[in-house]
């Protein structure tokens, strides 16, 4: 959260007093829309996949005693924003504080040894896409060292996606399953997966009003096995991450931007007169 404060904090000395109270008011709405406008242009520069996410966590600017506020709530966008410490993510799917709501067909399955399964879905992007939801096939491997052009890479897996059998949701619910990538398109990405990270993947064909789209999708397993392991041999554990302090940024823009704001104002009324 960061809050435009008031007509004290932000205007020159040499200008207080020369605007009227409404007039401070009315620069200070149009500073913190500003400010809400230079966040959403700094988070569409930086973040790509999570980009969406995060710009829906800011909300619309409040205004409460002379200052103007604007919130960012939500889990993925406040974590993007502050950081996070070394996560294991079978506690955080899997764990005692995970919702009895969410045990079931989208959530946790019991298991016959004991505790819980889910399957996690992940889903990739044509290449060449933005990549706003999901990454575009091939991205992840730039730069490894078994893939001389990634791009080319996920133009293959991109054409054996498209030719699978499509997998339909069903009205009443469920998933009637159609083709499925064989493994062995890519090199693994980590040592420590299993299989490449477009094994399995399906083509999940979505009609709509005026089209049919496609969605392609992998799907990983995640249970009990695993945890406690530490960073570096199980995907399931996630390394600390620094936050992006935008919101910092964005306070740090509206202290340079209003002085000359205020100032302009003070001038046009002086002039108006």
């Amino acid at each position: 959260m960061i809050e435009v404060v008031g007509a004290d904090r932000l205007v020159p000395p040499s200008i207080f007093g020369v605007l009227s109270q409404e007039t401070m008011l009315e620069i200070l709405g149009g500073l913190a829309d500003a400010a809400r406008g230079e966040w959403i242009r700094i988070v569409g520069n930086e973040l790509h996949s999570t980009r969406q996410d995060y710009i829906a966590g800011l909300q619309p600017t409040e205004f409460r005693e002379g200052v103007a506020v604007i919130a960012l709530v939500g889990v993925l966008p406040n974590l993007l924003e502050k950081g996070m410490a070394e996560t294991d993510l079978h506690d955080t799917l899997l764990g005692p504080g995970v919702a009895e709501a969410q045990v079931g067909e989208r959530g946790k399955h019991p298991r016959k040894a004991g505790g819980y399964y889910r399957a996690i879905p992940f889903r990739h992007q044509t290449p060449g896409s933005a990549g706003l939801h999901g990454q575009p096939m091939g991205a992840a491997y730039a730069g490894h060292e078994l893939v001389p052009d990634a791009r080319r890479l996920g133009q293959s897996v991109y054409r054996r996606a498209k030719e699978l059998e499509a997998s339909v949701s069903q009205p009443g619910g469920g998933t009637e399953w159609g083709g499925r990538l064989a493994e062995g398109l890519a090199p693994k990405l980590r040592e420590y997966h299993a299989v490449d990270i477009y094994a399995g993947m399906v083509r999940l064909e979505k009609t709509y009003e005026a089209a049919t789209q496609s969605q392609y999708m992998t799907f990983r397993t995640i249970s009990r096995d695993g945890a406690g392991q530490p960073v570096g041999s199980s995907p399931w554990i996630r390394p600390a991450t620094d936050g992006k302090n935008f919101a910092e940024r964005v306070a740090n823009y509206v202290r340079e931007m209003a002085p000359s704001a205020f100032t302009a104002y003070a001038q046009a009324a002086g002039d108006g007169k």
